[in-house]
């Protein structure tokens, strides 16, 4: 209460003190005394001065201050996760998504007048508004938690002045599957009164999985002609239940293997206590050529609630044959040549050329070559690049000519080409060459001293691991032939680089490397010829040259002009990229060409980035396997052509790992400064944490009291017994 016009303390005490003085001398008067009794004198003396009291105060206008305030309806963002890995139904309950709806409904209650007012969003591999949960788009491929901590840094302000539908904070529904999962690389907020609930949605209890972990198959077989697939399957916290296998080709089941229970419980535990990995393989083919779609399907166990990686399909190119162009080259005829010569010819995957410099007098080696079909070592490079494989048998390198060296260097390390050096007596074979580009495609080195073993100490022929990986020699090949062989030079040692394909007694007799594109191969045995037998259609020789011409002449004449590679695009399901480099006549790269790529019957043009290499990504590409094909001309004039299965591993997708983590979830609101709850605990005074209103402004007012009906009561009460008792006295 306050006295808006209040003169000051002495006018008022002046004014109390004149105003007593006359009211007292008012009732000293004879004639008052003489008509009142003595008795009415003093309370009609204070009744009157209360009067005067009264009115000096309505005179002083009495008043009281008001505080209004205006509040507004606070703002509270809520966030669903709608990736894929939401719509997992569990325990034969609804999906999870419609599991936090339903959370959010009935603890948040977002219709009610006393709650705050909320935002819906949702978000997968980007954040987005929908306004209400009837818009949210469901089942997005992946879960980028950033782009909702970009959302959440748009309301995070501390130092943001009060105003309308301010938010408070932030709901967020998930089951914590999110790409990147390093709590490290989230950045707290800054303000602190910003709250945030972390909200998860799914089953704690493990489920049983069965998934597809790998194929391991030839991206390319000929017709008629069987190839192995190897098969991972993988079971994570599995149930004591046997599991079939099938496999499909172009979608329908050819074969299915069972994988007996035992086979998990006994299998070593990997990294993941609850997962176990077994492996079985198959065996494809295919009647035509042709591009051929295999697939492997595990099918669902009882309670396995995520099947999306119970299958994974490849692509196989089924082609017709090409034959190997090779060339066997001797400047001696001895029976190691002449058996070899055999074996090669019974391989119908070889188109061989034979050639023999034995007869030294030129007239009768043109008419032999013309009459018997032999041809000469090639002059130059287009000459050797003719071939996919040569043979070089025993020879006197160091006297072919300059352009025959480069010409043959250059076959191997620029066109791609294979090259099988046989052994040779003196001058005749590779330990006496001394020329440099020879020794650097040698795969070993001799021994200066001794380079010829002996007297020769035979023995069996010892497979390596690497050989048997590789598939270029198996031990079926040797089942028929356990006799011993002579190694011909002494190695001092292999090459870094080179492998070791075969060996007897420790001394390497089949060894290979890689020297640019190329590769390269020494046969270090004596005595080939003994390896042949007529009875068993060529024996151990026809099935070892069989097996190294395969794995020395990948590149054919038609594919050397162009390399094409394809790979994901940061780990993108459905975003490909292909690289191709393409060279011209010379093997230098060419800048320019028209490239073209043909994939899924779409034909696309490659983009050079850089002389000789091209590029172009491909969208909208599902599944891991297709088969692709480039070809490349330059000025009308046809470079190559590549054809390519691309067998892509598999991209970390939303089904890849289905399990709510709460160990993530926990860290994350942490780190956010916010508060973590799992979908059962939630209860309503988690609903409680977020106010619903927030005072926006506030205003003082000074209101007199005179008008009010309080103190006229008070004024008529008094001066209404003052009358009453002037009347009783006589006074009125």
């Amino acid at each position: 209460m306050i006295l808006v016009d209040y003169p000051g303390h002495f006018t008022a005490g002046m004014l109390l003190a004149v105003f007593a003085v006359l009211v007292f001398f008012a009732f000293r008067c004879d004639e008052l005394q003489k008509a009142t009794r003595q008795s009415y004198r003093w309370p009609l003396i204070v009744l009157q001065y209360i009067a005067i009291l009264i009115m000096l105060l309505i005179l002083w206008n009495p008043s009281k201050s008001k505080v209004s305030e205006e509040l507004s309806r606070n703002s509270v963002l809520v966030l669903f996760d709608t990736s894929e890995s939401m719509s997992v139904i569990e325990e034969g309950r609804t999906n999870r998504l419609e599991r936090a709806l339903d959370i959010f409904q009935k603890k948040f209650r977002p219709l009610d007048a006393d709650s705050p007012s909320y935002k819906i969003f949702g978000f997968d591999h980007q954040t987005y508004h929908s306004g209400s949960s009837n818009f949210l788009r469901r089942w997005g491929s992946e879960t980028d938690m950033h782009s909702l901590q970009s959302v959440l840094g748009k309301y995070d302000h501390s130092d943001e002045p009060v105003k309308e539908n301010k938010v408070i904070g932030a709901i967020i529904f998930t089951d914590g599957q999110a790409d990147d999962k390093n709590v490290q690389t989230y950045l707290p907020l800054n303000n602190k009164d910003f709250q945030i609930a972390i909200i998860g949605v799914g089953s704690r209890d493990r489920h049983t999985d069965i998934a597809i972990k790998s194929i391991n198959a030839p991206s390319r077989i000929a017709v008629d002609t069987a190839g192995t697939m190897q098969v991972v399957v993988s079971a994570r916290n599995y149930q004591n239940q046997s599991v079939t296998i099938e496999l499909l080709k172009d979608d329908y089941v050819v074969d299915s293997k069972e994988i007996p229970a035992e086979l998990f419980t006994k299998n070593r535990w990997t990294g993941d206590s609850s997962t176990k990995d077994v492996t079985t393989e198959f065996t494809i083919g295919a009647e035509g050529s042709g591009s051929y779609s295999f697939s492997i399907r595990a099918k669902a166990l009882e309670y396995e609630i995520n099947l999306a990686n119970n299958v994974r399909t490849i692509m196989v190119d089924v082609v017709e044959e090409t034959r190997l162009k090779a060339l066997l080259y001797s400047q001696v005829a001895n029976f190691d040549i002449g058996k070899l010569r055999q074996a090669l010819a019974r391989d119908e995957k070889i188109e061989m050329d034979l050639g023999l410099d034995v007869i030294r007098v030129p007239a009768l080696a043109e008419n032999l070559s013309k009459t018997y079909g032999y041809v000469s070592l090639p002059e130059d490079r287009q000459g050797f690049n003719m071939y996919d494989v040569i043979i070089l048998g025993p020879c006197e390198f160091d006297a072919l000519t300059e352009a025959q060296i480069a010409g043959l260097y250059s076959f191997v390390v620029d066109r791609g080409g294979g090259l099988i050096f046989l052994p040779g007596k003196d001058n005749f074979g590779p330990a006496e060459w001394i020329n440099n580009k020879v020794k650097a495609l040698m795969p070993v080195l001799f021994d200066a001293g001794n380079p010829t073993i002996w007297p020769a100490n035979p023995g069996q022929i010892e497979l390596t691991l690497e050989a048997v990986e590789s598939k270029v020699l198996d031990h079926g090949m040797l089942l028929d032939n356990d006799q011993s062989v002579w190694p011909y030079f002494r190695i001092e040692n292999t090459k870094p680089a080179s492998t070791t394909l075969a060996s007897v007694q420790e001394t390497p007799i089949i060894s290979v490397h890689r020297v640019g594109r190329g590769r390269v191969c020494l046969l270090n045995i004596s005595r080939l010829f003994s390896l042949y037998r007529e009875d068993l259609r060529g024996g151990l020789l026809y099935k070892m040259m069989a097996g190294l011409n395969a794995h020395l002449g990948r590149v054919k004449a038609r594919e050397a002009g162009i390399e094409l590679f394809a790979e994901r695009i940061d780990g993108q399901i459905d975003k490909i990229k292909f690289e191709a480099y393409v060279c011209d006549n010379s093997f230098a790269p060419v800048a320019g060409a028209n490239v073209l790529l043909n994939i899924k019957d779409k034909v696309l043009s490659m983009n050079q980035a850089e002389r000789g290499f091209y590029i172009v990504e491909v969208e909208d590409v599902h599944g891991q396997g297709m088969v692709a094909t480039a070809q490349a001309e330059l000025n009308g004039v046809f470079l190559g052509e590549k054809t390519i299965a691309v067998n892509l591993p598999p991209a970390r997708s939303e089904m890849t790992s289905i399990e709510l983590d709460e160990k993530f979830l926990r860290e994350l609101a942490g780190k956010l400064d916010g508060k973590y709850f799992y979908a059962d605990d939630v209860s309503d005074d988690v609903g409680q944490m977020f106010k619903a209103r927030t005072r926006v402004d506030s205003s003082r007012s000074i209101t007199s009291v005179w008008p009010g009906w309080p103190l006229l009561f008070v004024l008529c009460a008094i001066l209404g017994v003052g009358w009453f008792i002037r009347r009783a006295i006589g006074l009125v």
